[in-house]
């Protein structure tokens, strides 16, 4: 699917998309270009229920591996 930016920076999303996605995203820039991530009808309930699937690590390994794994997505 290929969209373009109007005049103003906007870019439309068809309805197909909004239904199934919804109209919240968030925006993040990579090197590879842009993602944009649908936002959550409840954003900490699904980051609790995340958070139950991490595996047993402190906070301060989990955030090695997180950055990790952002650098390499960086690449």
């Amino acid at each position: 699917m290929i969209v373009k930016c109007d005049e103003r920076g906007r870019i439309y999303l068809p309805k197909s998309v909004r239904e199934k996605l919804g109209k919240g995203f968030y925006l993040v820039e990579m090197k590879s270009g842009i993602h944009l991530i649908p936002v959550p009808d409840d954003p900490v309930k699904t980051l609790e229920e995340i958070g139950k699937k991490l595996p047993e690590k402190s906070l301060k390994e989990l955030k090695k591996d997180i950055r990790k794994q952002a650098m390499e997505e960086l690449k």
